[in-house]
């Protein structure tokens, strides 16, 4: 076996050596036995599917714990995109693409602060919609996603804004189940939240205690 399958400590944790000897043998064009055959279709390829569906799906990021470190890191970008937020933080990071940003917020760090920037970041910046749609839907937050450019669009003050072919997208594409916005199912006061959230939320399937009227102070300091 190669060095590159013997030094892998992930590979080693996933497979075994004959394993990893067959997929070797596969990689090379080499012939196979009947019975490496038989762990290529019954073991090796539903292992390496499952791999590729959890690189897909971004699974080993969601489940990383939110560090103080990235939330600093996505401040300094919003700040770059015209949303300056107070901070003593004197380091610099490299600036995020507002794409990957805004789904970063979304799905690591959905700080309500946090949340409420997106709308001006997407007024304020052009963003490609192909790639944000994209994310949206590989993240499971398209309804998340279109709740805040439905936003946006409302803090314009006018129709026929770039980002009206993407809310129409995001709601054609509406998922069902019922998602915090910030938060989850599991937090103390979620009860409360699911009652007192606004009808306009309610409208994308979401929970929160986000109001309109804030959102058009933030544009007041920011637009």
């Amino acid at each position: 076996m190669s060095n590159k399958f013997q030094s892998n400590h992930a590979l080693n944790l996933i497979f075994g050596k004959v394993e990893l000897e067959t997929i070797e043998k596969r990689m090379q064009g080499k012939k196979l036995k009947q019975t490496e055959r038989n762990y290529l279709s019954r073991s090796i390829r539903p292992k390496l599917m499952a791999a590729r569906i959890i690189g897909d799906m971004g699974i080993l990021e969601d489940i990383r714990r939110s560090d103080k470190s990235l939330e600093k890191r996505i401040i300094f970008s919003l700040s770059h995109y015209g949303y300056g937020l107070i901070t003593e933080e004197k380091k610099k990071y490299n600036i995020i693409p507002l794409e990957e940003l805004i789904v970063l917020i979304l799905t690591r760090c959905p700080r309500p602060r946090l949340i409420e920037s997106i709308p001006i970041l997407l007024l304020k910046n052009k963003i490609d919609k192909f790639r944000i749609a994209e994310l949206a839907r590989s993240k499971c937050i398209m309804n998340k996603l279109g709740y805040l450019i439905e936003t946006s669009i409302m803090l314009a003050k006018r129709k026929g804004t770039s980002l009206d072919e993407l809310l129409a997208y995001l709601e054609k594409n509406k998922e069902h189940e019922t998602s915090f916005l910030s938060g989850s199912k599991d937090d103390e006061y979620a009860r409360f939240i699911l009652s007192t959230t606004p009808d306009r939320m309610k409208r994308w399937n979401l929970a929160g205690r986000f109001f309109d009227e804030d959102f058009f102070k933030l544009a007041e300091v920011y637009l």
